[in-house]
């Protein structure tokens, strides 16, 4: 029975004290409740007219590379520097440097000669040839005597054989003007100013007839091309367009930048290769920059010259456009922005973007002139949500002015 009733005793205790406490509680006052209205720092957009550019990189080639081949065969006699012969080629070398016309290299001309002087010999032999037909015809009139010459046959008259023997002598003035050419191919001369960029011969070996024939990887000092890659939108930010004509007005200007910021070479955009690469998806483009390699020929060195195969950071700058610049921070995703209106209220905002940058994005559209930007990162927020303005950051376009 004890068991029964003590917990019903302690229970009711329990509630007894419960509700003691409960009506000895006080009453809790009213308290008014401050709403906050965040501060905010806003941009005073203007419009203006900016180029644009874009920072990059390529790698350098030449424009003209070229592999020169041996044209007559034979055994490679000298290379320059070949004793003489005046000549500015100062090595056969990869890296060595030469003028147009310069003597590079020499082949073992003995045959060449004999073929040059039987193709003399043969000249000789069918000028006398024709020489004796066109006597043998004159002594044909003469024997056909009062007769009807226009009733005699043309063999009576000796008309084939002399055809025949102009013929020959026509092919044979021909030999001989290869034979004079091959004599002169014999001796390989620069067909350009330029540097040796890989030779694959040497004094003592076989060239033609069954060998190979290529000489040397050489390349002109001119000009030199550079390769690079862009998106798509890249180029119409651009205003690049596929076949366009490099000379015009409006064409891309590279520069070339060193590793101080310096500009060192500056260029024009000449073309797009047409191709869009399966992996990355960018357009290969082709940059031309001239008299950007080293020249001892030349009486303005070049203080930075390129090499071959560099890879180079660039500066690309295109067309002008009408933009609003916004810091990137101040989107609230890739195409939305705060405006904060005349009644200090927020209104979210879609706008055209052209082009982004870790810092800065260029509208094309959707703002006013004199509108307010919001640039301050807030958490949470409302259309029209009130909010209070600190001092306005100057506009930022003049700053990228």
């Amino acid at each position: 029975m004890k068991k029964i009733i003590l917990p019903v005793i302690v229970l009711g205790v329990l509630l007894f004290a419960s509700r003691t406490l409960i009506t000895m509680r006080p009453e809790p006052q009213a308290k008014e409740v401050k709403r906050k209205i965040p501060f905010v720092e806003t941009l005073n957009v203007k419009k203006v007219k900016l180029r644009s550019s874009i920072a990059t990189f390529g790698t350098v080639r030449p424009q003209t590379l070229t592999t020169l081949i041996a044209e007559v065969p034979g055994i490679v006699q000298g290379v320059a520097p070949i004793a003489k012969e005046k000549s500015s080629a100062k090595s056969f070398r990869s890296g060595g440097f030469f003028k147009k016309g310069d003597l590079l290299l020499t082949i073992e001309d003995t045959n060449l000669k004999a073929a040059l002087a039987e193709a003399k010999a043969n000249v000789s032999r069918t000028n006398l040839q024709l020489t004796q037909e066109l006597e043998l015809s004159k002594q044909a009139r003469i024997e056909w005597g009062d007769r009807d010459w226009t009733l005699a046959s043309d063999l009576v008259k000796r008309i084939p054989q002399i055809q025949k023997a102009r013929a020959e002598e026509g092919a044979a003035n021909a030999k001989l003007a290869q034979a004079e050419q091959n004599l002169e191919r014999a001796s390989v001369q620069a067909p350009f100013q330029g540097r040796i960029l890989k030779t694959m011969v040497d004094v003592g070996q076989q060239v033609g007839s069954g060998s190979p024939s290529a000489l040397a990887e050489i390349y002109a000092l001119d000009s030199a091309e550079v390769f690079l890659s862009l998106s798509q939108s890249e180029m119409n930010f651009l205003g690049f367009t596929d076949g366009f004509d490099s000379t015009n007005e409006l064409s891309v200007e590279i520069e070339i930048i060193n590793k101080q910021g310096d500009i060192i070479h500056r260029g024009k955009l000449a073309r797009s290769e047409g191709v869009v690469d399966s992996q990355t998806r960018l357009t290969k483009l082709v940059g031309l920059v001239n008299h950007c390699f080293a020249n001892p020929f030349s009486q303005e060195q070049v203080k930075e010259p390129l090499s071959v195969g560099q890879f180079v950071n660039l500066k690309l700058h295109g067309a002008s456009r009408d933009v609003f610049v916004i810091p990137d921070s101040a989107f609230r995703t890739q195409n939305t922005i705060l405006v904060v209106n005349e009644e200090n209220r927020l209104q979210v905002r879609q706008v055209d973007t052209i082009y982004r940058s870790d810092k800065e994005v260029w509208v094309n559209d959707g703002l006013a002139n004199g509108e307010k930007v919001c640039i301050t990162p807030i958490e949470i927020i409302a259309n029209g949500m009130e909010v209070q303005l600190v001092n306005s950051v100057s506009d930022l376009n003049q700053t990228a002015q």
